[in-house]
């Protein structure tokens, strides 16, 4: 097996350079905390250890021969870059044809996946916005931020009719919960709240953390996981929460599973660095990203916790469920994706060593929000496992 603490790195525009047959384009392998070993691909200057196993005009298959260590660098097919003119913060995307993102100029915009043309500016936040995703209808957004204010739009008229307030704290991400009549937000406030959109009602405060919640994500383990009845009858206005469970990351190192309905805590871990990212590779293996590099497997079933993998000291700033594994945006601009066995054998690239902010997925392509300002878009078929 190929060492999982390694990681190999191409030139950002390698598909630019390599479309003449006697161009080449660098490329590197770095073993975590050792030197890099260069070399080129391409053209008359391949040299070294490292060998093409095969290309496509989107694609280039790489192998360096000493380690084992293969990967598949994938170019976008399109890179959305009058979407916004600086760094792109988060986005998300839904089937339908909108996207939603937020740069830090705080310009929160609704945009077509096909071309990246804005067809709304969404303004009514006080202060920087840290959160948007779609609902699942993909025509309503979701955003929060430094206002502590979470905001329901119509992403069609740039209505803002639901305004739902309690935090005490800058609110850093979301979760909907199925259709989105209810949704799940935290805070820097430390706590993680349930929320009936339709009545702009805060339910419940599902947990009270003694740190900054930094990310959270939501499972259904219905028929998987036997969570704790509710103590009283749930809220009418609770919707759906039956059978889910919050995976939550916070800024002191600690991982939270926490049943909705019953606001039970399952699970508390410790994992030895600022969690960044969290998200679910499957209904029960949730993964969390560190600040170090690190990549962790939280087992809701076993309650317990394991390595996944820690090819890069990069902090790791997205996480996004795809195919059964990870894609794991870092601050360095790497983009992977990771399988549940710790194999890291595709990269997105594109990317000039501007971080990764955020990850999203249609039912056909991955889209990445990057300090450079650019949206990128790819293929979610050239990743084939």
């Amino acid at each position: 097996m190929a060492d999982v603490r390694s990681i190999l790195v191409i030139q950002s525009d390698w598909y630019d350079s390599l479309r003449d047959n006697d161009s080449s384009a660098w490329i590197l392998h770095k073993p975590l905390g050792e030197k890099a070993e260069y070399g080129k691909i391409g053209g008359s200057l391949s040299d070294g250890p490292f060998v093409v196993r095969s290309r496509t005009e989107r694609t280039v298959s790489v192998t360096h021969q000493p380690s084992g260590l293969s990967t598949v660098f994938i170019a976008p097919v399109a890179t959305l870059t009058n979407t916004h003119s600086k760094s792109v913060l988060c986005l998300g995307v839904a089937d339908g044809g909108l996207g939603v993102s937020v740069c830090t100029e705080n310009k929160l915009r609704v945009w077509e996946t096909k071309t990246g043309e804005v067809r709304r500016t969404l303004e009514g936040h006080l202060f920087d916005v840290y959160t948007c995703r779609l609902f699942p209808s993909g025509i309503v957004v979701l955003s929060g931020g430094g206002d502590m204010q979470l905001r329901i739009w119509d992403a069609a008229t740039g209505a803002c009719p639901v305004v739902l307030k309690g935090h005490t704290g800058a609110v850093l991400d979301t979760a909907i919960v199925d259709r989105g009549k209810n949704i799940i937000s935290v805070s820097k406030d430390g706590t993680a709240k349930l929320w009936n959109c339709g009545q702009a009602k805060c339910i419940a405060t599902l947990l009270s953390a003694e740190s900054v919640i930094n990310c959270c994500a939501l499972s259904d383990v219905s028929g998987l996981i036997n969570l704790p009845a509710p103590a009283e009858v749930p809220d009418e206005l609770e919707h759906g929460t039956a059978g889910k469970l919050l995976l939550v990351g916070c800024e002191e190192g600690t991982v939270y599973l926490v049943a909705v309905e019953s606001r039970s805590l399952m699970g508390s871990f410790t994992v030895g660095a600022t969690v960044l990212s969290v998200c679910w590779a499957s209904p029960t293996l949730g993964v969390v990203g560190l600040n170090d590099g690190q990549l962790v497997i939280i087992d809701a079933e076993s309650l317990a916790t394991r390595p996944l993998a820690h090819h890069s000291a990069s902090p790791v700033e997205s996480l996004t469920s795809f195919n059964g594994g990870i894609l794991a945006g870092r601050r360095d601009g790497i983009c992977q994706f990771c399988s549940l066995d710790g194999s890291c054998s595709y990269q997105l690239t594109g990317s000039d060593c501007d971080p990764i902010y955020k990850i999203a997925t249609d039912s056909n392509y991955i889209y990445t929000a990057c300090r450079d300002g650019v949206i990128r878009k790819y293929r979610g078929r050239d990743i084939s496992v």
